[in-house]
């Protein structure tokens, strides 16, 4: 890990705001905060209640000139916003004011269909066997939307994280299911009507998955074994073709189930990390996943070097204040793993391996984003005199991953900053996160802060 950049700017708000409710639509324009000398761009206000898990996606995306985004609300509502990035337009739609409890696990996630509409998905937090989803009404345009409707996952469902694969032209959507495992629907028309589909791996103890696709023939995935307070996780990377399933190298493993159950396990694809099953000294968690321009991984996961004992949710008093971040990329043959920053204390007790989490750029395996409230080079408290804040930093390499820069984005914060996402096309690329406070999955108040930047490549 590299000496940390001092550079930086001191995170001070003066944001102007004026809401109108119109129709359950919320629009807000928007003034910017001080410029961030890194990204040369402004500190937006995006959304002033909103909150999102990280086992969704894609909860981001730039189409052309407008940033589009999902979250929950602290009162449980899902919602999708819209920011024109030429006008300064911004907009939140409220899909569904009454149909959850708070909870960010219960965010919704967007996909553009070939029609230029956009497709949402979403689900409660194991309340149900419904997968909710709507479709906009016109190309572009987030105001209007087709009713809510449903379609059964034959059990109680968790997460979302749809793609769809132009090759054969249908659209899955991979949650959490059957067994408390990884199960898909399918749809194959864009998403107007969907079917069970089958179960991608199975493991006592719910495994923990995050997706990215490359949009035509491939679905990617990492894995772990379970919860990490309930075991000693891995890594493990595998993907798919709606066909088989195969390891990191395309060799296959088995096929892509058609059934409520299969017997691939998570360590049957291709190890990204070794945890060490007979210690408790470097738990894992999956983070991010990304694909780079030859189509090959890069992913990010965080490891708890002081977790609690195996399953003792409530012994929180001494455990759960020594996280890391780690970054590793697939090079054809190998995975090359590397710890890139320390990641510091857990968000709150109950949950000692929530950290602030680290995200990938999707378009630049050289850089990342992370949100910590230490010194991601050294460890050290960021303010020893005061109370401890979580910001966020972007992280560079130039040597694929084994030493790093770090630069705040945020600094001297009067409160957290939490969870990046990033996102980019042609001519932007755009860093969102949380801003507020956050107690539970079940108790936040956030806002959603971002710079919006024009690409220099």
């Amino acid at each position: 890990m590299n000496k940390r950049n001092k550079g930086g700017w001191f995170n001070r708000l003066d944001i102007s705001i004026i809401v109108l409710v119109i129709v359950g639509i919320v629009f807000t324009g928007c003034q910017s905060a001080d410029k961030n000398e890194e990204t040369g761009g402004d500190i937006l206000l995006l959304n002033d209640d909103a909150s999102w898990c990280w086992y969704q996606d894609e909860r981001a995306m730039l189409d052309g000139d407008q940033l589009l985004f999902s979250a929950v609300t602290s009162e449980g509502a899902n919602t999708v916003s819209s920011y024109n990035i030429a006008t300064g337009e911004q907009q939140t739609v409220v899909l569904n004011d009454t149909t959850f409890q708070p909870d960010d696990h219960n965010v919704g996630v967007l996909l553009k269909r070939p029609d230029g509409r956009y497709l949402t998905v979403y689900a409660g937090h194991g309340v149900d066997t419904k997968m909710w989803y709507r479709i906009s009404s016109s190309p572009g345009d987030i105001s209007e939307w087709g009713p809510e409707q449903t379609a059964d996952t034959r059990e109680e469902v968790t997460y979302s994280n749809v793609y769809r694969l132009s090759d054969n032209g249908k659209v899955y959507n991979f949650h959490r299911g059957i067994g408390w495992n990884p199960n898909y629907m399918v749809s194959e028309d864009e998403g107007e009507s969907w079917r069970y589909g089958g179960q991608l791996l199975a493991h006592p103890g719910r495994p923990y998955l995050r997706y990215t696709s490359n949009n035509s023939d491939q679905i990617h995935f990492i894995a772990t074994e379970g919860h990490p307070r309930n075991y000693n996780n891995s890594i493990y990377h595998g993907y798919t073709d709606g066909k088989q399933v195969y390891g990191s190298g395309g060799q296959a493993v088995g096929p892509l189930s058609g059934e409520e159950s299969t017997d691939l396990k998570p360590y049957d694809f291709t190890t990204v990390f070794d945890g060490d099953s007979t210690t408790r000294a470097n738990v894992a968690w999956t983070s991010d996943i990304e694909l780079d321009g030859e189509g090959r991984p890069y992913v990010a996961f965080s490891v708890t070097k002081d977790p609690i004992a195996l399953g003792e949710r409530e012994q929180t008093e001494k455990a759960g204040f020594d996280h890391r971040y780690h970054y590793a990329r697939w090079d054809g043959e190998q995975w090359q793993e590397h710890e890139i920053a320390y990641a510091g204390s857990r968000l709150y007790p109950g949950e000692n391996e929530y950290t602030g989490l680290i995200t990938l750029h999707p378009d630049d395996p050289d850089v990342v984003y992370i949100s910590a409230d230490v010194d991601p080079a050294t460890g050290e408290e960021l303010n020893p005199e005061g109370p401890r804040r979580y910001e966020i930093f972007r992280g560079t390499t130039g040597d694929r991953g084994a030493s790093w820069e770090w630069t705040p984005i945020t600094e001297d914060s009067d409160q957290d900053n939490i969870r990046p996402v990033v996102v980019s096309n042609d001519r932007y690329e755009a860093v969102l996160w949380l801003n507020g406070r956050y107690s539970t999955y079940t108790d936040y108040d956030l806002d959603v802060l971002g710079i919006i930047s024009e690409r220099e490549d």
